[in-house]
C-alpha cells in the first residue's frame, strides 16, 4: 500500500516532495462547513469513481498476481500487491455499500485468493474481514492475516514492534507502516481472533518511547529529535495508544476515586491540537478521522475536525468524483479511498455525548468532576451496539460551555461520576434546554456511590416538576426494544424522570463498569441496556449523520413581514410538557414562512385573550374546564380566533376529557365536527409552499393504534362556515419538539411539524382565495 509521496521521500528532497504533495488549503476551523447532502453526494461519486477504476479481475491491482516481495507503490507490486483492491474494498464497505453488491463480492474474492505480504495490504484486509459476514472461511482468513503480522514484526532494537514494508526487512524505523500493522491486529481482535498480551504491550511501550516530549511523533524518529514531527505521524501514534489502551488499561478507575489519564495520548492531542493547520493531504486527513471517533473530541484545539476536513474533501474533489493523493505514477485510488473513509466513518451517527463537566463551589474555583473514571466506557458500548446493528456509532466528548443546540450531535447526554454534582445555575439552564430540544440525560453513578446518585435526582427535580421513580418492567424500554428485559439473569433497576410523555432522564445502576471491561459475555444485561436506552430515544430509526440536527434556530437574515400571537393555555396538572417545541415552530415558521410568532402563556380568564388569534391547548392529563374558562373560550372563537387541541403524547386522560369539554362548549357542532376528520384535501393541508402529501406515524402508534393508516385523524369543528377548533387525540406536541423517542402515540416529528405549522397558519391567516380559470385561461 502507498502513503502520499512526502512520506516517500528521503529528507534530502522533502521540500521538493512536498510542494508534489497534495494539499488542502487550511488555517483553522472552517465556518460554513458542508452540508449532509454535499457529503452524500461526495461519497456517493467517489465511491462510483472506484467502481470504475475496478478491474475485470475484481480488484484494483494491475495484475492478477503478485511478482516478487520488494514495495513496489507505482506498479501495484511486490509488497504493495493486494492494496490497492483492499483499501478500495473497505472504503467501499465502511461508506455504507452492501457486502452482498456484486462488485464488492468479486472484490473480496480477488482478496481472499491474494498472495498478500506487505505489512500495509496485510492491515487494510484485516478491514475488510472485519466488515463482511463472519464466515469460517473469513475467520480461517483473519487467522492466517494475525499470524503473518505477528510474525513479520521486528524483535529486537529500537524498532521491536513495529513493522517494515515487507516482513522482516531492514532494520529502520516506520511509524507510518507499523500503523497500518497495529491496525490489522486491532481488527482481527475485534473479529474475535486473539491477539496476545504481550504483542500489546510491546508496541504501546515502543510507541510510547518513541514520542517527542512535544507530544508528537516523526516518520522515522526515535524520540530523541522532534524537528520532524508531522500531523500524519501524531495522528497514528495517538491512535495506536488508543487501541493498546483498549487492551492494557480497561480496568483502570474501576475502582473510582479520580479521572483516569493517559499522558501520551493527552499530549498527543494537544500537540494536534496546536498544530491542526498541518493536516492537508487525504492520507492525513483518514488518521485524524480515526483519533477523532477513537477519542470522542469533536474539536482538535478549536476547530472542528469534521467539519473542517468535510469541507476541505467536498470543495476538492475532481468532477470524476476522485481525489488525487499528488504523488507521481501512482493512481488516485488510495487517496479517494481515505477521502471515504474520513466522510463516510467521521460522520456515523453519535449514540452518545459523554460530559466533561466541573464542580462548581462557592467562593472558590471550580475542580475538575469525575467524569473521566472509565474513559473506555461510552466507546466500548458504541462499538458494540455498532456491532449489533450494522452501522459505525460514534460518541463524542462535550461540555457545557457550547450552545446547547451543540449538545444534540447525539440524542443521550451521558454524566457519571463518584460525587455530588454541583452545576451552575447557567449550566442547569443549558441542561434543561437539551431535554426540552428533545434530549435525554442519563446518568452512571460510578462504584454505586450514593452521592452521585442523589444529586443526580436532586438536579432532575430542580429542572422540572416531576419525579423520579423506578420504571416498571411494562415500560416500552423494557419491552419494545431490541433486547428484552424478561430475557436478563440480572435485571437492573432503572430509575426515571418523565413529562408524561418520555423519560427526560436516567438513572442507572452502575453499568459504566461492565462498558468500560467491555464485559459483554458476563454481564450482558449492562450492554443490552445500553443498546435498548439508544434504541428507545431515537425510535429505533431516527439516527441522523453527523451535520444534520432536528434543532431549528431563528435565521437573522430574515425579517418577519407577517406576525401572529399565540396563547398556550395553562389549564391542568401539565399543560406544557414539552415546552421546546413551541421554540422549534416558531423558528420554522419564522425562517421558512417570514411569519413572526409570539407565544404567551394565558389562563383563560376574562381580557386575557383578546389580541391572540391562536390558542393551544395540551396536556398529559384529566382537567376540567370552570363556567368561566368555557365562557372565555367561546368569546375567543367568536372574536375570530382559533383553538388547537391536541393530547400530547396521545394521552388518553387528557384526549378523554377534551374530548367531553369541547363537547359542552360547542355543543351539536362539536359532536359532528368529532364524528369525522379533517380530509388530506381540505385547504388547511393544501396551503401554498405548505401542501402535506405524505403522512407518517411513530412506530409505536403503528402497532398500537393506527396500523398502516396513510391520513391525518385531525378534526375540526365548526361554526358559521368557520373552524374554530382543530383536535387531534394523537400527538403533535412531542413531533414538533422535532426528536424520535419511542411509546408516543401520535405522528412522527415531520408530520407532527407539517401538520402543526399549517393549523397555525391556516388559523392565523386563514386559506387563500381561490380562483377559478376563465374559459381562455382555460384553453
Amino acid at each position: 500500500m502507498t502513503r502520499p509521496r512526502a512520506l516517500l521521500c528521503h529528507r534530502a528532497s522533502a521540500t521538493l516532495c512536498c510542494i508534489l504533495a497534495f494539499s488542502l488549503s487550511t488555517g483553522g476551523s472552517i465556518a460554513r462547513g458542508a452540508t449532509p447532502e454535499e457529503v452524500d453526494n461526495a461519497i456517493k461519486k467517489g465511491q462510483a469513481f472506484l467502481y470504475k477504476q475496478q478491474k475485470p479481475t475484481g480488484g484494483w491491482e494491475n495484475d492478477a498476481e503478485r511478482k516478487g516481495k520488494e514495495h513496489d507503490w507505482e506498479h501495484m507490486q511486490g509488497g504493495t500487491f493486494g492494496g490497492f483492491t483492499a483499501i478500495a474494498t473497505y472504503a467501499l464497505l465502511a461508506s455504507g455499500e452492501n457486502a452482498q453488491e456484486s462488485r464488492v463480492v468479486k472484490a473480496v474474492q480477488f482478496l481472499k485468493k491474494a498472495d498478500v505480504v506487505g505489512i500495509y495490504a496485510l492491515g487494510l484486509r484485516c478491514q475488510v474481514w472485519l466488515l463482511i459476514p463472519q464466515t469460517a472461511e473469513v475467520r480461517t482468513k483473519v487467522e492466517h492475516d494475525k499470524q503473518l503480522l505477528i510474525s513479520s514484526m521486528f524483535k529486537q532494537g529500537n524498532n521491536a514492534y513495529l513493522w517494515d514494508y515487507t516482513p522482516n526487512k531492514g532494520g529502520r524505523i516506520d511509524h507510518s507502516v507499523s500503523q497500518y500493522g497495529v491496525l490489522g491486529l486491532w481488527a482481527c481482535q475485534q473479529a474475535g481472533v486473539e491477539v496476545p498480551r504481550d504483542v500489546w504491550d510491546g508496541i504501546e511501550k515502543r510507541w510510547r518511547q518513541q514520542q517527542y516530549n512535544i507530544g508528537g511523533w516523526a516518520y522515522d524518529g526515535d524520540g530523541k529529535d522532534s524537528k520532524n514531527v508531522t500531523a500524519s505521524m501524531t495522528a497514528a501514534g495517538v491512535a495506536t495508544l488508543f487501541i493498546t489502551q483498549d487492551y492494557l488499561h480497561d480496568e483502570e478507575g474501576l475502582n473510582c476515586g479520580g479521572n483516569v489519564n493517559n499522558d501520551a495520548i493527552e499530549n498527543g492531542l494537544r500537540w494536534m491540537g496546536e498544530h491542526f493547520g498541518q493536516v492537508g493531504d487525504t492520507y492525513s486527513l483518514y488518521g485524524t478521522e480515526r483519533i477523532g471517533v477513537a477519542s470522542g473530541y469533536k474539536y482538535f484545539g478549536t476547530t472542528d475536525w469534521f467539519k473542517d476536513g468535510a469541507e476541505r474533501l467536498v470543495r476538492s474533489q475532481a468532477a470524476d468524483g476522485s481525489w488525487t493523493g499528488g504523488y507521481p505514477g501512482s493512481t488516485p485510488v488510495p487517496s479517494t479511498s481515505f477521502a471515504l473513509l474520513f466522510l463516510s466513518r467521521g460522520r456515523a451517527p453519535v449514540m452518545m455525548n459523554k460530559l466533561n463537566y466541573t464542580i462548581n463551589r462557592a467562593n472558590a474555583k471550580p475542580l475538575e468532576g469525575h467524569w473521566n473514571e472509565r474513559p473506555r466506557d461510552v466507546a466500548n458500548l458504541a462499538r458494540w451496539c455498532g456491532a449489533r446493528i450494522e452501522s459505525d456509532l460514534n460518541w463524542q466528548i462535550v461540555n457545557l460551555q457550547v450552545p446547547a443546540s451543540e449538545l444534540h450531535d447525539a440524542p443521550i447526554l451521558y454524566i457519571s461520576g463518584d460525587e455530588s454534582l454541583r452545576f451552575s445555575d447557567a449550566e442547569i439552564a443549558k441542561l434543561r434546554e437539551f431535554i426540552e430540544g428533545g434530549g435525554m440525560i442519563v446518568g452512571n453513578p460510578d462504584c454505586g456511590k450514593p452521592s452521585f446518585a442523589e444529586s443526580f435526582e436532586k438536579l432532575g427535580s430542580k429542572m422540572f416538576k416531576y419525579e423520579f421513580r423506578d420504571l416498571p418492567p411494562s415500560h416500552v424500554l423494557f419491552t419494545q426494544q431490541q433486547f428484552y428485559a424478561r430475557n436478563w439473569k440480572s435485571k437492573p433497576v432503572v430509575r426515571g424522570l418523565s413529562n408524561g410523555v418520555r423519560e427526560l432522564m436516567l438513572l442507572l445502576p452502575d453499568v459504566a463498569r461492565a462498558w468500560q471491561t467491555r464485559a459483554d459475555a458476563t454481564r450482558k444485561e449492562s450492554f443490552e441496556l445500553g443498546a435498548d436506552i439508544f434504541e428507545y430515544a431515537v425510535d429505533k430509526k431516527g439516527l441522523n449523520v453527523k451535520g444534520k440536527t432536528h434543532i431549528v434556530l431563528d435565521n437573522p437574515a430574515i425579517q418577519p413581514t407577517r406576525t401572529v400571537k399565540l396563547a398556550r393555555l395553562d389549564v391542568g396538572d401539565n399543560w406544557n410538557p414539552e415546552p421546546g417545541g413551541w421554540r422549534r415552530l416558531a423558528s420554522i415558521l419564522h425562517n421558512d414562512f417570514k411569519v413572526g410568532v409570539t407565544v404567551e402563556t394565558v389562563k383563560p380568564v376574562p381580557g386575557k385573550l383578546a389580541g391572540f388569534k391562536v390558542a393551544h391547548l395540551t396536556g398529559t392529563t384529566k382537567f376540567q374546564f370552570t363556567d368561566e374558562e368555557r365562557i372565555q373560550l367561546l368569546e375567543f372563537v367568536r372574536h375570530g380566533g382559533t383553538l388547537i387541541v391536541d393530547a400530547t403524547g396521545g394521552s388518553s386522560d387528557f384526549a378523554d376529557a377534551a374530548e367531553a369539554e369541547l363537547k359542552t362548549i360547542f355543543g351539536k357542532e362539536a359532536a359532528t365536527g368529532l364524528a369525522s376528520t379533517v380530509p388530506l384535501d381540505h385547504p388547511v393541508y393544501q396551503l401554498p409552499g405548505a401542501k402535506i402529501e405524505n403522512v407518517a406515524y411513530r412506530v409505536f402508534a403503528r402497532k398500537t393504534l393506527v396500523g398502516n393508516a396513510k391520513a391525518p385523524r385531525v378534526h375540526a369543528i365548526e361554526h358559521a362556515g368557520k373552524v374554530v377548533a382543530f383536535y387531534s387525540r394523537e400527538d403533535l406536541s412531542t413531533g414538533i419538539v422535532g426528536e424520535q423517542v419511542d411509546g408516543v402515540l401520535g405522528y412522527d416529528p415531520a408530520t407532527a411539524t407539517a401538520i402543526m405549522r399549517n393549523l397555525v397558519l391556516y388559523a392565523a391567516f386563514g386559506a387563500p382565495p381561490t380562483t377559478k380559470p376563465t374559459a381562455a385561461a382555460a384553453h
